[in-house]
């Protein structure tokens, strides 16, 4: 049996009512986040069933300029009428009307059992350096130093795991600044009774951020807390394996529109002249490298390789987070290595971070 189905916005006093009683029978979530025509609600029958926030605004750093995303902040379904398909219904939604507004991509942040079926993927690594106030001490000695205050960000919300400090930003890159920064986190543990400490470092901000690109997860502070004995802890984000399964989460919408976004300022190294053609679920898209310009299109060229991958292949390659590669072999797929020199020239590799809240608030 078919059900009428429409949707309204907050830009309405009847969409911004049937969001409120969807989320009275959800969980409640701030509207004024987003702008109000991307604050949605599902109505099926003449009844609000769920709704979803989008930020259509967000921009994500690359190489060559910041490129648009969308960024779901938040989507819920009525308790009573889940397991009806409203959450994929209002979800599939929202991608067609960021396509339809030219932006090739949207993050999220959520548990994997969620998003993975709309096929996201992660992006992102986690890195925390792990200290205790006792071996900061033994090797700097005792006391708050200076302005070691002004080097420290700590996250001063509930629900941290028990005894832990977490620092989610040193401003420091001399290495007398992170020698203040440890010695004064280390007396801060000690004041407020902490037995560990955990550096978010390099920071890694809130989810719905630019994701800022570091060249390399070292830095001198790194260095000197690993001098006093820290244990530092890289990987990439694994959400099926942590206590908690949340996981900042990409989507590719139009995979020749954000190809062409990301590339349109390239002013990498040169190399080799040549293209490749990739197949995905978002769309064909054809990168060619001739003389100094680099043309995105989306015709096939039976004269240039092509590949298959899954548009979060797509993702993971523009984002840096993995290398055309490494990506030919988890996709089985066979790339000549001059389309690989290529595609690794034009996406290089890269870091970004997000929070791994299995270690900031798991048990």
């Amino acid at each position: 049996m078919s059900h009428a189905a429409t949707y309204l916005t907050a830009e309405t006093e009847q969409g911004r009512s049937a969001i409120e009683e969807v989320m009275r029978r959800s969980y409640a979530a701030d509207v004024e986040n987003v702008p109000p025509g991307w604050a949605v609600v599902r109505v099926v029958d003449e009844a609000p069933v769920s709704f979803i926030l989008v930020d259509p605004e967000k921009e994500m750093e690359f190489p060559g300029g910041d490129v648009r995303y969308g960024f779901i902040a938040d989507v819920a379904t009525c308790e009573d009428r889940r397991g009806e398909g409203h959450f994929r219904e209002i979800v599939t939604h929202a991608f067609s009307r960021l396509r339809s507004a030219g932006i090739p991509i949207v993050v999220t942040h959520g548990r994997h059992q969620l998003y993975r079926q709309f096929g996201f993927d992660v992006f992102t690594y986690h890195s925390g350096i792990f200290i205790t106030p006792d071996a900061i001490e033994r090797q700097m000695g005792t006391g708050a130093s200076g302005r070691g205050s002004e080097l420290l960000v700590i996250d001063e919300s509930r629900h941290i795991t028990e005894g832990l400090l977490v620092v989610t930003e040193v401003r420091a890159t001399e290495l007398s600044e992170c020698r203040a920064a440890l010695k004064t986190a280390a007396a801060i543990a000690r004041e407020r009774g902490k037995a560990r400490i955990l550096f978010e470092h390099p920071a890694a901000p809130s989810y719905g951020s630019r994701y800022p690109m570091y060249a390399s997860p070292e830095t001198p502070f790194t260095d000197l807390a690993r001098a006093c004995g820290a244990q530092v802890s890289l990987q990439r984000a694994d959400p099926e394996r942590g206590s908690i399964p949340d996981a900042d989460w990409i989507k590719v919408l139009d995979a020749r529109g954000l190809v062409r976004e990301v590339l349109a300022d390239w002013t990498g190294e040169a190399v080799l002249e040549g293209g490749v053609c990739l197949d995905t679920d978002a769309g064909d898209v054809t990168v060619v490298r001739s003389g100094s310009e680099v043309v995105v299109g989306e015709e096939r060229r039976p004269d240039l390789p092509s590949i298959a991958w899954p548009s979060s292949g797509l993702a993971q390659l523009v984002t840096g987070y993995r290398s055309a590669e490494e990506l030919s072999e988890l996709h089985h797929t066979s790339l000549p290595g001059p389309a690989v020199d290529l595609l690794d020239a034009l996406f290089p590799r890269t870091w970004r971070f997000s929070r791994n809240e299995s270690w900031t608030y798991g048990s």
